[in-house]
């Protein structure tokens, strides 16, 4: 679930803003005020994580909303270059591992592990720009520069402990080529090449983690998915991570070969003559070197001190009696100056014209991983967006096969083909029934799709049945039954409402936990009952742990939420469950102001504008009423 989002420079939302969002967010205020704006800079970081091409930082026309080039999106009159954008989530706890659709998420071939990870919180903050100065200025105005990026985690433990990890990434104004002295960076390819652009800070405990498998790493450059680490880029020292890879083994007897790393150089690892010059030295109390390790009667280690491979110290190891291999390994691991000794060694041996610097790649330290892992799964899978138009009623409704088999659509055009698929799946909501009285009973069923759709779809009073069938090529049929009929109709027979409702009621039943739904306007087109009765289905989505952000100009809509609090019990209070934001647009410039319902359902602070109107229309009607009244006593 996101539990802050912040926007800096992004159209009308000039000043930094960060919200706190709740289970059920709200936005309310005049058109053009600024609420879609926000809800646009949820979107764009889900259509870039969903995007397929994942050399794109930021995706500005995608499936979700096409925003124009960067300068239409630019903040008139903000003194930064940079649009900045931050999201704060919090995994929620997998309460029902049955719901899930699947516990991985295949991205590329590959699986990205468990959906639901132990993270606590997880934050990210990226900023993007154009960058004015560069020649490629107007290619970056339809694909913005990433300036940076930091990511951030909080994973907590079986013991409640805190870990915390962290890694920030940003433009480098360094020289490629001789910022590192490596000469063979013109035998990178491309995607090597710029990520040498960016510079990396990583912290304490995450490069600790690093260090275990190279001892020298230096973080210098990063490939990224988007605007997301996927694999970090070190400069290593060859000699010292040899120096590690010989010691580790030789302090280990080579039972762990698959954290050895192999020589960067591309060989394997082997045993110089100055190596076993130490070896000899180290063991010289031990065993007789020379008589231990003899093969087919030649001795090995004459004055040349042939070089031997680590595989054949293994087998000669494994041809000796098994109590010198016991003394020979424990006086290696009570060796405390073995990996500098083999340091020398192989120093010494070196070429002067040879290279000790190196590049590699490896994926990021694994909290920063899982951070990584769980955004590219939340917004690219489990954030649906309805839009505030619904598609047009249709007696058949036409076969999307590139469709998203979970996703009723922008304007809810698969609903029939997504209902059909899913009809029978069975999924835990709170039912109808269980707001009839004042206060909401939040015990929850377990039900097929279609079932629950219709138990909400009589709730509101839009329809008594719904059925969808496929018509095989011609696409797939839906069909509702009236109360007052015994008879079924598709959608052009009957009222607007239900074309409208459904679509909402197919997309939040269907989505799995830890989802967000985001809708605008999503009571266009409804009878004042349904859009106060849809008040309850928001909130038992809210209650069922699927966040709704809605942006809404419906006041029955928010009346029904200030009647919820109100009647809730005070070990059952429902104000942390709904945030309510008024939006204003003062001097080209959109201000968000949190209105807030205490425990009696008054608003104490009421924003002028925020839904006053019906009771300026009511105080005036009185007035008016009083003033007739008085003038007809007077002429009598």
């Amino acid at each position: 679930m996101i539990t802050k989002w912040k926007v800096f420079n992004f159209k009308s939302i000039r000043e930094e803003t960060e919200l706190d969002l709740g289970p059920l967010t709200i936005f309310a205020g005049a058109n053009s005020s600024g609420k879609s704006t926000f809800i646009q800079s949820v979107l764009l970081v889900a259509q870039t994580l969903a995007h397929k091409v994942g050399s794109r930082s930021v995706v500005l026309n995608g499936a979700l909303t096409s925003l124009g080039q960067f300068d239409d999106l630019k903040s008139n009159g903000g003194e930064s270059d940079q649009i900045t954008i931050k999201c704060t989530c919090r995994p929620l706890p997998d309460q029902d591992p049955s719901q899930r659709r699947s516990p991985y998420i295949s991205r590329g071939g590959f699986l990205y592990g468990p959906r639901y990870s132990p993270l606590h919180e997880v934050a990210c903050e990226i900023s993007f720009d154009a960058d004015p100065s560069s020649p490629e200025r107007d290619l970056f105005q339809i694909q913005p520069r990433l300036f940076s990026t930091q990511l951030s985690c909080l994973s907590r433990d079986e013991d409640n402990a805190d870990q915390k990890a962290e890694i920030s990434i940003h433009q480098s104004s360094k020289d490629i080529a001789g910022s590192e002295s490596i000469e063979v960076v013109n035998e990178f390819d491309d995607q090597l090449r710029a990520s040498l652009a960016y510079a990396v800070e990583i912290d304490g405990n995450s490069m600790a983690e690093v260090y275990d498998d190279f001892k020298s790493a230096r973080p210098i450059g990063c490939i990224l998915r988007h605007f997301l680490p996927e694999r970090i880029v070190y400069a290593i020292d060859t000699i010292q991570e040899d120096a590690n890879a010989i010691t580790l083994a030789l302090q280990d007897d080579g039972r762990r070969p698959a954290r050895m790393r192999r020589s960067i150089s591309g060989r394997d690892l082997h045993f110089s003559g100055e190596i076993l010059s130490v070896l000899r030295e180290i063991l010289k109390d031990t065993i007789d070197f020379d008589q231990a390790f003899k093969d087919k009667q030649v001795s090995l280690f004459g004055e040349q001190f042939d070089e031997i491979t680590f595989r054949s110290w293994q087998e000669r190891l494994r041809g000796i009696s098994r109590d010198d291999r016991i003394r020979i390994q424990q006086v290696l691991r009570d060796s405390e100056d073995l990996f500098d000794r083999i340091y020398q060694a192989i120093k010494s041996s070196a070429k002067p014209e040879s290279e000790a610097l190196a590049i590699v790649q490896d994926r990021p330290p694994r909290l920063i991983s899982e951070a990584a892992r769980y955004l590219d799964s939340f917004f690219a899978s489990s954030l649906k967006y309805l839009g505030p138009l619904r598609d047009a009623p249709k007696p058949l409704y036409p076969l999307a096969p590139a469709a998203d088999p979970h996703d009723v659509g922008l304007r809810g055009e698969h609903t029939a083909s997504i209902l059909e698929l899913h009809k029978n799946k069975k999924i835990r909501y709170i039912p109808s029934g269980n707001f009839k009285e004042p206060v909401i009973d939040r015990k929850t069923v377990t039900r097929t799709l279609e079932a629950a759709v219709i138990d909400w779809l009589q709730y509101l009073g839009v329809a008594n049945t719904v059925k969808s069938r496929d018509q095989g090529k011609l696409g797939y049929e839906l069909k509702v039954g009236l109360s007052n009929s015994d008879s079924t109709y598709d959608l052009t027979h009957v009222g607007v409402g239900v074309s409208q409702v459904l679509p909402i009621l197919v997309m939040c039943l269907l989505a799995d936990n830890d989802s967000t739904l985001v809708f605008e306007q999503p009571e266009l087109h409804l009878h004042p009952k349904v859009q106060t009765l849809l008040g309850d289905f928001f909130l038992s989505m809210a209650l069922c742990n699927k966040q709704c952000i809605v942006e809404t100009h419906s006041e029955y809509f928010i009346d029904r939420l200030r009647f919820r609090i109100a009647a809730a019990s005070p070990e059952n209070e429902l104000n942390h469950q709904a945030k309510i934001y008024f939006v204003e647009k003062a001097s080209q410039v959109s201000s968000f102001r949190e209105v807030v319902i205490n425990e009696f359902g008054a608003i104490s602070d009421w924003p002028e504008g925020f839904f006053d109107q019906s009771q300026e229309q009511a105080e005036a009607i009185l007035n008016a009423a009083l003033a007739k009244k008085r003038k007809q006593k007077n002429k009598d």
